[in-house]
């Protein structure tokens, strides 16, 4: 999990939530987590050996399993108790969670996810997207098999919108033109929208009325975006245990993250033919990741950055402040500010 040091800032949401953290979020359905692992194993099992293989690599990668858990939360705060439809829809927003990993990976060209070796530095690109495919594909037969056309519609609308914000993303790389706007357009796509789906989901489930599914898509889609500003903080954050990735990956490859919006908008003339030498024209030398994180900090764009995250989390944890007032409400509320803290 990405770990986030506020240090010295007492937020609202802090107060709140400060006394939530002797357990963790995830101890109150670990035993359903586990039953999600154990079942995406088994759907999985192939006489194509590179399948399980990757599969099971993925896995055993570490992570929360935060998609996962967010139906099973939620569908538990609702009162699920009668059947295995939680984790059968579960699984089928990790599979897709998975194959999107595989395929970044592939694209990013990264060698490391959580201090361990890429399946695509493993096996190679070809295998990595291929067996990416593979899951899709499986996460889709599993949505079938439900035969819920709410079920069906919320998982097909937010692999849509996974595959749009990646596309998106490829525009905001080498791209200083770009705007906050975009960028949160980008994130909303490719990470949001299967936060979104995943609360939704523990809704349909329980046959919740429109209002209170339309406040878990809320729910989702504002806890994925802090979720996905605070990953890219951590790209320059050097104050974080990095838990195996790089400080700067995102700049060796040009990426238009926030924290790269805030310190463009705030340089200098020659601090800005710095940024469009190292970003739009990817002509990096030694240093030039060191004098990134130097203007960086001096613009105090990670505080910025982070403060804006924040702000997508209360807006997450003021939501659960409309429904049932449970165990899992308080887990779900600390998952709020747990993404501060979080490892993956």
């Amino acid at each position: 999990m990405l770990k986030f040091n506020l240090k010295n800032k007492k937020s609202p949401l802090h107060q709140k939530f400060d006394n939530k953290f002797d357990k963790s979020p995830y101890e109150i359905v670990k035993e359903d987590i586990n039953k999600v692992n154990k079942f995406i194993i088994a759907k999985l099992k192939s006489d194509v050996p590179l399948i399980p293989i990757i599969s099971e690599h993925l896995l055993k990668s570490g992570g929360k399993r935060i998609r996962p858990s967010l139906t099973l939360l939620f569908a538990k705060m609702f009162g699920y108790h009668f059947g295995d439809r939680h984790i059968e829809l579960a699984s089928c927003i990790e599979l897709i969670h998975m194959a999107s990993i595989l395929h970044d990976d592939v694209v990013d060209e990264s060698k490391l996810r959580r201090g361990n070796p890429t399946a695509n530095n493993l096996w190679g690109n070809k295998s990595s997207i291929l067996v990416g495919d593979y899951l899709f594909s499986k996460s889709f037969q599993i949505m079938v098999n439900d035969a819920d056309f709410l079920v069906m519609k919320t998982i097909a609308n937010a692999s849509q919108s996974l595959a749009k914000g990646e596309v998106m993303q490829l525009s905001l790389t080498n791209n200083l033109d770009s705007t906050k706007e975009k960028y949160l357009k980008v994130i909303e796509g490719k990470t949001a929208g299967l936060f979104s789906a995943a609360a939704v989901l523990g809704g349909i489930i329980t046959k919740q009325k429109q209002d209170t599914i339309n406040h878990l898509s809320l729910f989702g889609n504002y806890l994925g975006i802090a979720f996905q500003i605070l990953d890219d903080v951590l790209d320059y954050d050097i104050s974080s245990n990095n838990f195996g990735k790089k400080i700067g990956d995102d700049f060796k490859e040009g990426k238009v993250t926030l924290p790269i919006l805030i310190a463009y908008s705030r340089s200098n003339d020659k601090e800005k033919a710095f940024w469009k030498k190292v970003i739009e024209d990817l002509n990096q030398e030694k240093n030039d990741l060191k004098v990134a994180l130097d203007i960086i900090s001096k613009y105090s764009c990670l505080s910025e950055a982070k403060a804006f995250a924040e702000s997508y989390a209360k807006k997450a944890s003021e939501i659960l402040d409309k429904l049932p007032k449970n165990d899992f409400n308080v887990s779900l509320n600390t998952i709020c500010q747990f993404v501060f803290r979080r490892k993956s």
